[in-house]
């Protein structure tokens, strides 16, 4: 057992950064299912539902004693406003980018999202990223542009909602590390803010934009899309958590990059799993470059965790 504890506390890092890109990976897939096999073409509705149960985990949680934040406090919510509204904007845009495009595409161009996270935290958090892993960073996002040249189902409105998803998500993953040190908020507090702040605007959107749709929907009692819209909703909790999790024990940007480095599997089982994928030679040339970039990046870390061990004093 002691062996277990100090393996945790030596890799804490690593282990919730996997955590993140499993859980990542599988709620994709929960979610293309519910929006295009079950035909539910209602992405503010999966959204609001995943809020309410991760709302409802988290408060029967902490009347459990599991966890602990603060409760409700009216400046604490004018702190994290700005991160509630990003929040909404990530994921409401996400799901409307995966509804419209397959997954392989979604994953590849969300790449441009490490991008932008370079940019900002050079700018808002005064960071400036290596050289080599900006290289790198630079040839994902060249592939993925390739991969979309070459997708014969490419979807030009999708595209958009992918582009203005990897800008929010950015600032969200900076905002977190950001608003965790103004506010000395826990994984927990950030995430109890987020959902309670998010909720009455997704109400409204939803009931704006799918109201009609989501009453005349049939499919409600099928075991399958029931299965699929719980699971998504419970991995929503979890990833919210992990993305926490990683932006605080690691940095926005390596949350980012897992993110990458995850998609790389979620490509490959994408391809082949919803049969609306055409491979085309430039399609899979423009993966092959964004994989072999998301590979090479991780060489770099590799070698400055190395290189950082090696200058510990022992």
């Amino acid at each position: 057992m002691s062996n277990l504890k100090t393996f945790v506390a030596n890799n804490k890092g690593l282990l919730v950064a996997v955590g993140y890109g499993v859980t990542s990976v599988s709620i994709t897939f929960f979610n293309k299912a519910v929006l295009n096999y079950y035909n539910f073409n209602f992405s503010n509705t999966l959204t609001l539902g995943q809020m309410i149960f991760s709302l409802f985990f988290l408060v029967i949680m902490k009347q459990l004693g599991v966890i602990n934040y603060p409760d409700l406090n009216k400046e604490l919510c004018k702190k994290l406003f700005s991160l509630s509204f990003l929040f909404i904007l990530m994921v409401v845009s996400g799901l409307a980018a995966l509804a419209k495009t397959n997954v392989p595409l979604f994953s590849a161009l969300r790449r441009l999202s490490t991008l932008v996270v370079i940019i900002g935290e050079y700018y808002l958090l005064g960071k400036v990223t290596p050289g080599d892993e900006s290289q790198s960073v630079v040839i994902m996002v060249l592939g993925a542009m390739i991969a979309g040249m070459g997708d014969i189902t490419f979807d030009f409105i999708g595209s958009l909602y992918i582009l203005f998803n990897c800008i929010v998500t950015a600032g969200y993953l900076i905002y977190i590390a950001k608003k965790t040190k103004e506010t000395g908020l826990n994984t927990f507090g950030l995430m109890f803010y987020c959902n309670i702040l998010s909720i009455p605007g997704t109400i409204v959107l939803t009931y704006v934009t799918e109201w009609q749709g989501i009453s005349a929907y049939e499919g409600y009692s099928n075991l399958g899309f029931q299965f699929c819209f719980f699971m998504s909703s419970i991995q929503a909790f979890l990833l919210n958590y992990f993305i926490f999790l990683c932006s605080t024990v690691n940095s926005p940007l390596t949350t980012s990059i897992t993110g990458q480095i995850k998609s790389i599997l979620q490509t490959i089982i994408g391809l082949f799993m919803f049969g609306d994928v055409f491979i085309t030679p430039l399609l899979v040339f423009g993966l092959s470059v964004s994989t072999i970039a998301s590979f090479w990046y991780s060489h770099i870390k590799y070698q400055q965790t190395l290189n950082r061990q090696q200058v510990l004093p022992k």
